[in-house]
């Protein structure tokens, strides 16, 4: 039993978590599908992380015994490394159950995370009407149209009626949580796509028309290439909510709205934040193992400990006239985290611009060009304002050093912004992650700079 868990959000989860624990020690799995369906959908949340890893196990094996549709459904409450880490410990059975229910989008990441001999049992249980369609998106990033894609999509033979259409709304009946039931596509004999139109403005038709006659020409097709912005962009200028997703061959893939590019776009913002917080591997949480979680946090700390003892060897080397001006040590953090500071808001406009596709690793001379003024006007401002707290609290012996302070600051806050603005560029443009190497590079840097700069000046100046 642990003593340090986490709390309740109100009486009735409390209520429902003790249901729950019943349910699991008498093996009741009908109770606990009932217990579930009744339950507040806002206490679900906080009740299922209450769960431990042995009594989450037991959930999700008997819920996938009497109702695998609500077991897949709750297993939208858990991060992705929860939901790896619950599929690999489950039962063999249990799984390819559960893997019927999920949406596609959470069967490819299964099926690109977990263990190789798990992903072969799991392929053999794709659902064999969107068989094809999500094996074909399985070979594109989660970044691109392929990758966020919604497979499970209405489509129909050339020569389609509105009877086929009835028939096959009926006999997927029970799929249409999951089924984009908005639109019907065609396609021809050999696979290839045709045309989609919406399926409101052809069921009340007379029967035995055909949807050939129908189809709408106004509905836009991207390749399963297509990255987030421009799917934006494709979206933005459409009434229609969905767009198919077509291949060089003609092979219909899915479908992609804003609901698949809203996921994708936060959840590419929530993994640039959590880098640039020095967190790698995805999501984390306090529920993962704590060499997990370490692990991943080490990624970040060592190689900034590096990094770190390279900015302050520059300390080491003016030593001497730290020892002549003591007061020095107080102004070089000061000068340093200012600096940096200016420079972390350069490198996030920087990461969000390049995200959003508004400048390219091309761009470098014109986001020069962009950060210079700003950071020498608004240098010059702080380094003033710093120059008069220096006057008043340290500059009785040195009446040279506030001076010292604002120009030093004003150079160092300049080159900040330009480096913090050029830095995500020049990683893009080598193909390394912009998002999880400027943070430690750009306090490298700006410290190394304002130690220089302050250090140097108060040499040239004050001795």
């Amino acid at each position: 039993m642990t003593l340090i868990t986490l709390a309740f959000s109100s009486e009735g989860a409390e209520t429902l978590y003790l249901k729950i624990l019943e349910c699991l020690t008498l093996r009741k799995a009908k109770r606990l599908n009932q217990t579930l369906l009744e339950a507040e959908p806002v206490e679900l949340p906080s009740v299922l992380r209450k769960l431990s890893d042995q009594q989450r196990i037991a959930t999700w094996t008997l819920l996938s015994e009497v109702n695998p549709s609500l077991a897949a459904n709750l297993l939208d409450h858990l991060s992705d490394p929860e939901l790896l880490w619950l599929i690999s410990q489950l039962s063999e059975s249990s799984t390819i159950v559960l893997f019927q229910y999920l949406h596609s989008a959470d069967r490819r990441l299964l099926l690109n995370e977990l263990p190789s001999d798990l992903q072969k049992q799991l392929r053999q249980a794709l659902p064999s009407t969107w068989k094809d369609e999500e094996r074909a998106a399985l070979k594109y990033p989660q970044d691109s149209a392929g990758g966020i894609c919604k497979s499970e999509v209405l489509k129909l033979a050339a020569d389609a009626t509105i009877d086929s259409l009835s028939a096959i709304l009926s006999a997927e009946e029970h799929n249409l949580d999951r089924l984009e039931w908005r639109y019907v596509y065609l396609h021809d004999n050999e696979g290839s796509y045709l045309g989609g139109l919406k399926i409101r403005d052809v069921l009340l038709l007379a029967r035995g028309t055909s949807l050939w006659e129908y189809i709408d020409t106004t509905v836009p097709v991207i390749s399963p290439d297509t990255d987030l912005n421009t799917i934006k962009s494709t979206l933005d200028t459409t009434l229609h909510p969905v767009i198919p997703i077509v291949d060089e061959q003609g092979f219909q893939m899915g479908i992609v709205g804003f609901k698949h590019l809203n996921e994708a776009l936060y959840q590419r913002s929530k993994q640039q934040m959590l880098e640039q917080s020095g967190v790698f591997g995805g999501d984390e949480s306090r529920a993962m193992p704590i060499l997990k979680r370490n692990l991943r946090r080490l990624t970040f700390l060592l190689p900034s400990v590096a990094l770190s003892y390279a900015a302050i060897s520059i300390i080491a080397i003016y030593e001497p006239i730290i020892e002549q001006i003591a007061v020095l040590a107080a102004v070089l953090p000061l000068v340093a985290n200012l600096s940096g500071a200016a420079g972390n808001q350069s490198v996030a406009v920087s990461i969000r611009e390049l995200s959003m596709g508004q400048i390219s690793a091309k761009d470098l001379l014109y986001v020069v060009a962009k950060e210079i003024p700003i950071g020498a006007i608004n240098g010059m401002l702080i380094g003033g304002v710093l120059a008069l707290l220096t006057l008043f609290t340290l500059g009785g012996e040195h009446s040279g050093l506030p001076l010292v302070v604002a120009i030093a600051y004003t150079l160092s806050s300049t080159l900040a912004v330009v480096i913090g603005g050029t830095l995500p560029l020049l990683l893009k443009r080598l193909n390394f992650d912009p998002a999880m190497l400027s943070s430690p590079m750009l306090t490298t840097l700006t410290d190394a700079i304002s130690f220089f700069s302050v250090l140097y000046l108060a040499h040239a100046f004050l001795l």
